[in-house]
């Protein structure tokens, strides 16, 4: 393996304060929580080192702190340079590409960078051995044209952030062998050993016990609220019956209609039906104070491997998944306290009795992202209306951006069919399943300043998108003067439009605006294609849309192939992006996900949104609840999600404390009893006979 370190003296500090420690630097962070330094070079060589898309960046560090710790690495090409102070120049554009990661906090880890992700071919990047979630973000770049970088620390908004230990960074031609060594940070019930919160669990036996108690309350205590019917409709209002969930219009605001016809509101909870999560152990296992043998017979249900979860897989290949082990300390817990033969039977008792007193009427599937193999059984026993998140959805060879396929290619409608037949057949006459998720956050939205038209136009493959694009353009100049005169260039035909050209959104204000009437065009198709293919299986089951993973005016277009548009979120309230849509579009919205965390029970990650008690993380989601509920066009909202995260991160890093109960099965009780109440008057809010409260809760946004 070739490395080319990279001294130390070639860094600048722009934000925080630093000190040398014989042959490392230790650097603090400024009033705000931020570490900020740069590196300067020519074009692809920076710090007197070479930088190559087949090379590696790689930081060995420690961070002093009680959380993750967020890691953002930018590039800068000629139009992005940077000012002394970290500002930019008047002239100058935003950075052409970043890369953010969460690290491990405590512990000595390495930061390993491919730099051909600048190209940006996805957006989630694997988590191994102390790196965490990360992400990339920009239009694809690449490392030759760059000639800055700047590496950005900062905890969060409420961490406490000590310092930061830089031990080495160099590039290398070879990914390096990591692992994290260390005193234990995982108990034997999958907690946090330095941490301790006032509902800690402090041994199996207070575990069992526990667990016991609501294995029996479970069978006692098993139902909806009298009004309600039974699949969670409110028995005072009757629609039209069909034997189907769909929706209605009552002159005022759209609502759901149960199988039998009852007003429905859908109530949810994202993976109810799973009992935890998966989360990485290999090259981590000193972080763990025990793990049992991966054959051991009483614990195999809670051992799995990455190439069986199909999120990771889809994002990373099932190569890559082989041999990379991941332990359940949920399931574990269970196992513990009724064998490997009864646990999941007393699972799904506790869990689908909890999910009926506290008033939730719809489970959220997604089998898509994990690994969740007895989820049909799980839905025919508890009896619970459930919405399906599909998998696979249809992909071409050559793809636009990301996950984004050659829309109008044969191709794509062939494997559109192939994808419904596959995906629906065994929901056909199911009367407990509301409707599916055609897909959950694209990975292509992810970076909105990046348009799949522009991205058509930059392929180096003559796609049949294209083909339709340059069709279009045809029809609306008619000859290629008249084009060149809008978009201020010198093309010779139209056939010079087949030679691949970046940026076409920036040329003049004209092939911008050019760009986003050909993005609807692509999204219409996109929608349309497989929700006829979709139909066609299954008629009598409702389209509720992409669950995109944000909202706005630019994802409206392929709506109306949609029955429900179907969005994730993570803000504050939902009022304002519902308001947007009935601006725009008068249709029925679900909420696929959203969540407040907290930040007082011991994990690493307090979620995206995140409050510092559970009481006030209650307070928050009332607000959050009672508004989105109260709003024309809401007809469901589902929570994300049951369980908290892993410690040490799942299968893509989250390890987040976002969960109505925590590792060990035991519900938060503050938030729960604020869901209770919100939830005993749902229909109260939903028909405005109830106002949402003014009570907002202590929030923060994770940065």
């Amino acid at each position: 393996m070739k490395k080319e370190s990279i001294q130390f003296s070639q860094w600048k500090v722009l934000r925080g304060k630093h000190r040398p420690n014989n042959e490392e630097w230790v650097l603090q962070p400024d009033e705000d929580g931020f570490i900020r330094l740069r590196i300067d070079g020519d074009t692809a060589r920076m710090g007197g080192v070479n930088w190559s898309s087949d090379r590696y960046l790689v930081i060995d560090m420690t961070s002093d702190m009680d959380a993750v710790t967020t890691v953002d690495i930018s590039f800068f090409g000629n139009t992005g340079m940077c000012t002394e102070d970290g500002g930019k120049k008047e002239d100058s554009k935003r950075e052409d590409s970043k890369l953010s990661y969460q690290m491990l906090p405590a512990k000595r880890v390495q930061l390993v960078v491919k730099l051909d992700e600048l190209k940006s071919r996805r957006h989630f990047l694997p988590a191994l051995p102390g790196t965490l979630k990360g992400q990339v973000r920009g239009k694809p770049a690449d490392i030759a044209v760059m000639n800055a970088v700047e590496l950005t620390v900062h905890p969060g908004y409420s961490h406490i952030f000590r310092s930061f230990t830089i031990h080495g960074i160099y590039l290398s031609d070879q990914i390096p062998d990591r692992r994290v060594q260390g005193k234990p940070m995982v108990d034997e019930m999958g907690q946090w050993i330095q941490k301790d919160w006032n509902t800690k669990t402090h041994s199996r036996d207070e575990l069992v016990a526990y667990l016991k108690q609501e294995y029996r309350r479970a069978k006692e205590d098993n139902h909806y609220p009298g009004n309600w019917s039974r699949y969670g409709g409110y028995r005072k209002i009757e629609f039209e019956t069909t034997g189907y969930f769909h929706t209605h219009f009552d002159g005022k605001r759209w609502w759901l209609a149960d199988p039998d016809g009852y007003a429905f509101f859908s109530n949810g909870v994202c993976y109810g039906s799973r009992m935890g999560d998966f989360g990485f152990t290999d090259r981590m296992e000193s972080l763990y104070s025990w793990l049992p043998g991966k054959n051991d017979t009483i614990y195999q249900k809670a051992w799995t491997t990455a190439d069986q979860i199909p999120e990771f897989v889809k994002r990373n290949g099932v190569d890559a998944g082989k041999g990379r082990y991941l332990f359940n300390f949920a399931r574990a817990n269970m196992i513990r306290a009724f064998g490997p033969e009864d646990w999941w039977d007393a699972w799904v008792a506790i869990n689908g009795s909890r999910l009926k007193r506290w008033g939730f009427n719809t489970i959220g599937v997604g089998v898509n992202n994990y690994m969740d193999e007895k989820v049909m059984e799980y839905l025919d026993k508890v009896k619970i209306p459930f919405v399906w998140t599909l998998k696979e959805f249809p992909q071409t060879r050559n793809m636009i951006f990301r996950d984004f396929p050659d829309v109008f290619s044969r191709e794509f409608a062939e494997n559109a069919e192939q994808f419904a037949e596959k995906q629906l057949s065994p929901f056909v006459g199911n009367p407990y399943m509301i409707g599916y998720f055609v897909n959950n956050e694209p990975e292509w939205l992810f970076q909105a300043s990046v348009n799949p038209a522009e991205r058509a136009f930059a392929h180096q493959e003559r796609l049949a998108t294209k083909d339709v694009l340059i069709n279009k353009l045809k029809e609306k100049y008619g000859t290629v003067v008249a084009l060149n005169r809008a978009w201020n260039k010198t093309f010779k035909g139209f056939d010079d439009l087949y030679v691949p050209f970046e940026n076409a959104d920036t040329f003049t204000a004209q092939s911008e605006e050019d760009m986003k009437w050909l993005r609807e065009i692509l999204l219409k198709k996109y929608a349309s294609v497989t929700a006829e293919a979709l139909h066609k299986v299954d008629p009598d089951h409702m389209n509720l849309g992409m669950r995109y993973g944000s909202i706005s005016r630019n994802e409206l277009a392929g709506a109306e192939s949609y029955d429900v548009l179907s969005y994730n979120c993570y803000r504050e309230s939902a009022v304002p992006s519902l308001s947007e849509i009935s601006g725009t579009l008068d249709m029925p919205a679900i909420i696929g996900e959203w969540h407040i965390g907290g930040g007082d029970r011991g994990l690493l990650s307090h979620g995206l949104l995140s409050s510092p008690t559970q009481e006030e993380r209650g307070k928050a989601c009332e607000y959050y609840m009672q508004g989105a509920m109260s709003h024309r066009n809401c007809v469901g909202i589902h929570y994300f999600e049951m369980n908290d995260q892993p410690l040490l991160g799942r299968f893509d890093g989250e390890c987040m404390q976002h969960g109505m109960i925590d590792v060990c099965n035991r519900p938060y009780q503050e938030l729960v009893e604020h869901f209770v109440h919100t939830n005993s008057h749902l229909y109260e809010y939903v028909l405005g006979e109830m106002e949402p409260t003014a009570t907002r809760g202590i929030i923060r946004r994770s940065q």
